[in-house]
């Protein structure tokens, strides 16, 4: 791993790292409320029972939530290893 140059480093100022930090915070926030409503032993299985589902499309829910993202990791692993760096540090 390369270790960054103080011209870089220098770049980065303390109301950019304020306002990055903000924008972090206000992220986890609203991602940690949304994996509470897509749980699977929460809301969306509720709401779509409530809506005329029967255990049948419970089951494909509970597959597309715990299985989705392992397919689309699967799918991109292989554009990403081959790269020294994901982002450009310069």
């Amino acid at each position: 791993m390369r270790i960054l140059n103080s011209t870089v480093a220098e770049k980065i100022s303390l109301s950019n790292s304020k306002n990055n930090f903000y924008a972090f915070l206000w992220h986890a926030i609203f991602l940690a409320l949304c994996q509470k409503f897509m749980d699977i032993d929460t809301i969306i299985p509720a709401m779509l029972i409530d809506a005329g589902g029967n255990a049948i499309h419970v089951g494909f829910l509970t597959a597309i939530l715990v299985g989705g993202g392992k397919l689309a990791q699967l799918a991109f692993v292989p554009f990403l290893s081959n790269k020294l760096y994901k982002k450009n540090i310069y």
